[in-house]
């Protein structure tokens, strides 16, 4: 009895040690993709966008992109998605961002994908309502985290009484590109 609980013990140790050898490498690997953008926000650029000149997505990006796959994107066309921005671009995977820019609004999704490019992820991370400003969304990507805030405004019969909510979402991104909240 003493050899199998001896025996159940040192396997138990090596496997978690080996479990913590792995988990730093795996952080390691995380913070050597070194995800930074410091600011993700379309507030600043609503105004300043001229609708007509953006790059639109072609149907050849879209498709390898793989966007008929994200949610949220049903009802847009290719003249409404435009390229966003790489994050990285590694043998572990990809992550950038795809806008969906319309004449009222603007969307930015975080995509990821696999080291096949397969699609694994995706999260809204800024949005902006260019028209009645009901709604504002930004984001800040640091490493492997990523802090969503939303802003939702009310506004008074008169539009002198304006009410916020903020709803702050954290999510940190794991080794397999899956944006997971925390």
């Amino acid at each position: 009895m003493k050899k199998i609980y001896l025996f159940n013990l040192i396997l138990f140790t090596t496997f978690i040690s080996c479990q913590n050898k792995q988990g730093g490498n795996l952080q390691t690997q995380l913070d050597s993709l070194n995800v930074e953008l410091t600011e993700i926000t379309l507030s600043d650029k609503g105004d300043s966008i001229d609708m007509t000149s953006v790059p639109r997505l072609t149907q050849k990006e879209y498709d390898d992109l793989q966007l008929s796959k994200v949610k949220g994107l049903e009802g847009y066309n290719l003249w409404d998605l435009s390229m966003g921005q790489v994050l990285l671009d590694s043998a572990d995977g990809m992550i950038l961002t795809i806008q969906i820019i319309t004449d009222g609004e603007i969307t930015e999704y975080l995509l990821s994908y696999d080291k096949e490019r397969n699609l694994v992820d995706n999260l809204i991370v800024a949005y902006e309502d260019m028209v009645e400003y009901y709604s504002e969304v930004s984001s800040k990507i640091s490493s492997n985290k990523i802090t969503v805030q939303t802003v939702n405004f009310t506004y008074g019969d008169d539009d002198q009484d304006e009410i916020s909510d903020t709803i702050v979402a954290k999510y940190r991104i794991t080794p397999e590109l899956k944006f997971a909240m925390y």
